[in-house]
């Protein structure tokens, strides 16, 4: 990821030696740098971003029209479409 690509910042931290050899070992089994290794990390731990709004609501628009009736419409997005954290 290059810094002209996604804007970034730099983090520091204190971690405890046995951390340390711990994401050191992780990054060799990833064959990643540290970075990226405690990138994905935390990304895993704190849940990565959801997809965007307006694509999903295409993709479900999408999903939808290529049904036949009305009804068909209605009971598809009561089964299959995916309506977490819309309000």
């Amino acid at each position: 990821m290059s810094p002209s690509s996604k804007a970034t910042s730099v983090l520091t931290i204190r971690i405890p030696r046995s951390l340390d050899r711990r994401l050191s070992a992780e990054a060799r089994r990833l064959r990643r740098t540290r970075s990226e290794a405690a990138r994905a990390i935390l990304d895993a731990a704190l849940g990565a971003e959801g997809p965007d709004p307006a694509t999903e609501a295409r993709r479900q628009c999408l999903l939808a029209s290529r049904q036949d009736a009305d009804q068909d419409t209605l009971d598809f997005i009561a089964t299959v479409a995916d309506d977490r954290g819309w309000r």
